[in-house]
């Protein structure tokens, strides 16, 4: 005797999932247009490269050597930015007349409560002497992190790895830097980038309200904050 085998109907998708499903492929490609792929760069006769360690390897030591000799301009893109060496840097390159320019992870504007899931509007310290400072700041929060750590000075230095501008990054972690000089081509995709990232970011001031936050739950998705 045959058996017969119980035809399972496929799950039902309601119109508002079939919708975020449609956004989040939407929002994939316009975001994949704008970042752009794997590019390989040749060095040229005048390249140079250092590398740094941590813990003690002297990364801030070299990035507040770099920010005090640039004549011209240093962005930054960072995560965690504790370091006051590399704050007061900064402040003092603004001083100067340099375009300083930074864009953060919203951690420096919202505190999360991973308990409760709910965030809380507490501008960290790093932002706070920036603002004060009259330094362009942006926050990023597109992202579950923004997690870039770069800093682009005068055209032509890229400074990236992993270390974070941070007190335990210089101290107690296992990180690394890369400082490269003179890679035009490999310059103007980092530029582009931070380009990139600073449209798609808000600046801050105090009572700014996010747009959009990505935020982790049951769905990955990018919301109004309210």
């Amino acid at each position: 005797m045959a058996k017969t085998i119980p035809i399972r109907r496929p799950p039902f998708i309601s119109a508002n999932a079939l919708l975020a499903v449609v956004a989040a492929l939407l929002l994939g490609l316009w975001l994949g247009k704008h970042l752009a792929g794997p590019t390989t760069f040749h060095p040229g006769p005048s390249t140079a490269m250092q590398v740094y360690f941590s813990p003690n390897g002297g990364a801030t030591h070299a990035l507040t050597d770099l920010i005090d000799h640039a004549t011209k301009s240093v962005w930054v893109e960072a995560y965690s930015f504790t370091s006051r060496p590399l704050i007061r840097a900064l402040v003092r390159a603004h001083q100067r007349g340099l375009d300083v320019e930074i864009i953060l992870d919203k951690s420096h504007l919202l505190k999360k409560n991973y308990r409760t899931r709910r965030y809380t509007r507490r501008p960290s310290p790093a932002l706070k002497a920036f603002y004060t400072a009259g330094i362009p700041t942006y926050i990023d929060a597109r992202y579950l992190i923004a997690h870039n750590k770069v800093m682009l000075i005068d055209g032509r230095i890229i400074c990236t790895g992993s270390f974070n501008y941070s007190y335990a990054a210089a101290k107690f972690n296992a990180e690394n830097m890369l400082v490269i000089r003179n890679v035009p081509g490999l310059f103007n995709q980092y530029q582009a980038n931070f380009e990139f990232h600073r449209r798609t970011s808000q600046r801050y001031h105090p009572g700014l309200v996010l747009r959009h936050v990505f935020h982790w739950s049951s769905r990955n998705r990018v919301t109004d904050l309210k």
